[in-house]
């Protein structure tokens, strides 16, 4: 488990508390890093890009102020960035996806930057397809692994034991060898189908993945992705690749796939779009397959999926775009060309998977 180095990331954002203050930042952020779940990240990322903390920041402040009662988040924000950046990328080494998904989807294609930290998107990208390609990467099983069960070790008790009437000492050695047999294996026989079972796994997604991809057709509209506009169909593109997605880190070819995919049979170059445009644009019976319940309150998190969100409780038109620039942060002007809409809405999905 790497550590986080105060000293370098708090000149790096321009502070220099002193050494005594460094120590007492260090116990109550590996407590934060040890009790990290896709909640606190979410909170973590709002206050790592400077956005209003939903539901308060007493978690945050008490924890560093059981060492420091002098912390204080309104007379320091900048500290709190790096803090939370800081736990963020700790989050991310070791290995939770749900704190480098959040950093990117809260980044929006890096139309949100923070102040603190800049390393952090990119390293968030890193880690993810690492990841990725980490969990693909296993020992070869071996069935010559499992073998037969060695000879019986009571033979030679048996008929001493039987001669005395010991029956229910003779009947308890025979159960516990016959037992520790059967355990054994086993245990060699899982240690040989646990692989085979984790690359069956894969190749159905990746089997599923590919006819999806070939196919060009769109789950929740149930009609080729050809005969869509492209913008909206790189939102939904992105929806159905994470739905596909047996984890929420996905396959390392995810973005490939989602290129690829929506680009197929098209010969216009691709041009930004705004949201509200692609809301606008989006049909009536999608909004039931876009919408997902783990997302109320987290619009600023997930920004393209909040803005169908906004458009589904309110309706389209220009009222929604108020709700929606108030929760999300975001102008409905916000514009992203129709492959960072893809990958935008594949990585708000898998991070909301997490919940």
């Amino acid at each position: 488990m790497a550590e986080f180095n105060f000293a370098d990331n708090y000149r790096m954002a321009g502070l220099n508390p002193g050494p005594d203050i460094l120590r007492l930042r260090q116990e109550p952020f590996d407590k934060l890093r040890s009790e990290m779940s896709a909640e606190q990240a979410v909170n973590l990322a709002r206050l790592y890009f400077g956005l209003p903390l939903r539901g308060g920041t007493d978690w945050f402040r008490n924890a560093f102020g059981t060492t420091d009662p002098s912390f204080s988040l309104h007379e320091n924000e900048r500290e709190a960035a790096v803090l939370a950046g800081g736990l963020l990328s700790a989050g991310i080494d070791d290995g939770l996806a749900y704190c480098a998904l959040v950093v990117l989807t809260t980044s929006a294609a890096g139309h949100r930057k923070a102040t603190v930290l800049p390393y952090l998107v990119g390293e968030a990208s890193r880690a993810l397809t690492d990841k990725a390609i980490r969990a693909r990467q296993r020992a070869a099983s071996n069935p010559a692994q499992i073998r037969l069960p060695t000879k019986g070790k009571i033979a030679s008790e048996a008929q001493a034991l039987a001669q005395n009437g010991q029956w229910e000492d003779l009947v308890k050695k025979i159960t516990e060898e016959a037992h520790e047999a059967v355990k054994n294996l086993a245990n060699q026989a899982a240690g040989v189908t646990r692989p085979l079972a984790e690359d069956v796994a894969d190749l159905k997604e990746e089997v599923e993945m590919l006819w999806w991809h070939i196919g060009g057709w769109s789950r929740i509209l149930e009609c080729p992705f050809s005969e869509l506009d492209l913008p909206i169909a790189a939102v939904l593109a992105g929806i159905d690749l994470a739905n596909l997605s047996r984890t929420s880190i996905g396959p390392a070819a995810a973005p490939a796939i989602l290129q690829r995919t929506i680009a197929q049979g098209r010969k216009a170059k691709p041009s930004k779009v705004a949201v509200k445009d692609v809301v606008e644009g989006m049909p009536e019976k999608a909004f039931e397959g876009i919408a997902n319940e783990q997302l109320p309150g987290k619009s600023d998190i997930c920004p393209v999926l909040g803005a169908f969100a906004s458009a589904n409780a309110i309706g389209k038109g220009l009222a929604w775009q108020a709700s929606y620039t108030k929760a999300a942060g975001f102008d409905p002007q916000l514009a992203m060309s129709p492959f960072d809409l893809a990958l935008q809405a594949y990585r708000e999905s898998q991070l909301l998977s997490a919940f």
